[in-house]
């Protein structure tokens, strides 16, 4: 049995799923380990959402259920001891536990199955993951339509009749002390500001829906002359973003899982799709960027 680990937002809890699903396509029978059911700390504020969005339960069976709960127990133990221990401790279950050194890389070698049972711990951040798994990917990650609030339904009636255009700019964590020597910095005004002109070269009569949780400072920056500013989804409706932005013809992600995933799943197909160079500033090269993306 191949298990994987659940982490992190709704992004990355997207990323974490669809590898699943592509170690499911290469017939490995495989479990969506789902430590805690509603936790801030390890699910971002939202807690675990793709039972809500997309109706992906924790568990698929009583097998499911049973087993969930022994890795949890188990977890819990292991938490007592230094990290270091951690793979000691799950082979005592027959359990080998896969890491990857960098999440952002795509290593070719997990997919070797060396062991029967194998438990993976990371975010998976690549297309290639899930390369065999696309059509199931964009089906299980069709949005509960019934959540919509009348804002996001009127909005994407207008992105429909228009050359729309999504720009995620995320300042907020990506400034603080905790992201900003990573993901930080990375985004820069010149990105921006070159993914704009490019749209406009390409792109006849583009409207710009900005998301953003710094409206002011986009708007003293940039010349966006008519764009639209989608500021209602908050907390809980947060996830109203990534369907609005997955809704537009085009996109300028950020650097970051969740403006990722709303231009994955945009199904234009002659969509263009911008992002930045860089993903994570210690990186020259990663893997998180599709080959049909632009980046800038």
């Amino acid at each position: 049995m191949k298990i994987v680990s659940l982490s992190g937002g709704l992004g990355n809890q997207m990323f974490m799923y669809a590898f699943c699903l592509g170690l499911r396509a290469k017939d490995k029978k495989t479990l969506l380990f789902v430590p805690v059911l509603n936790n801030s700390k390890a699910y971002g504020h939202q807690g675990y959402e793709l039972e809500k969005l997309f109706h992906i339960y924790r568990f698929d069976g009583l097998f499911s259920k049973i087993s969930n709960l022994i890795i949890q127990i188990y977890s819990q133990i292991i938490r007592v001891f230094p990290n270091k221990w951690n793979s000691l401790l799950y082979k005592f279950l027959n359990i080998h536990l896969v890491k990857v050194p960098e999440n952002f890389i795509y290593y070719q070698n997990v997919f070797s199955f060396k062991n029967k049972h194998e438990f993976f711990r990371g975010t998976w951040q690549s297309e290639s993951y899930f390369k065999d798994a696309k059509d199931e990917v964009r089906k299980q990650f069709e949005f509960n339509q019934n959540l919509l609030s009348w804002n996001s339904i009127q909005t994407t009636k207008t992105m429909l009749q228009s050359n729309s255009v999504s720009i995620h700019i995320r300042r907020g964590d990506y400034l603080s002390d905790n992201f900003k020597d990573g993901f930080g910095g990375v985004c820069t005004d010149e990105y921006y500001t070159k993914a704009i002109q490019f749209i406009k070269e390409k792109i006849e009569i583009p409207v710009f829906y900005v998301f953003t949780d710094d409206k002011d400072w986009v708007s003293n920056n940039f010349e966006l002359e008519g764009a639209l500013y989608i500021n209602s989804n908050t907390g809980i409706d947060s996830w109203q973003d990534m369907y609005l932005m997955s809704q537009c013809k085009h996109n300028i992600i950020a650097n970051s899982s969740f403006s990722w995933w709303g231009a994955w799943l945009n199904s234009n197909e002659k969509k263009i799709v911008i992002a930045p160079k860089l993903w994570w500033k210690l990186f020259e090269k990663d893997d998180v960027v599709p080959d049909s993306w632009i980046r800038l």
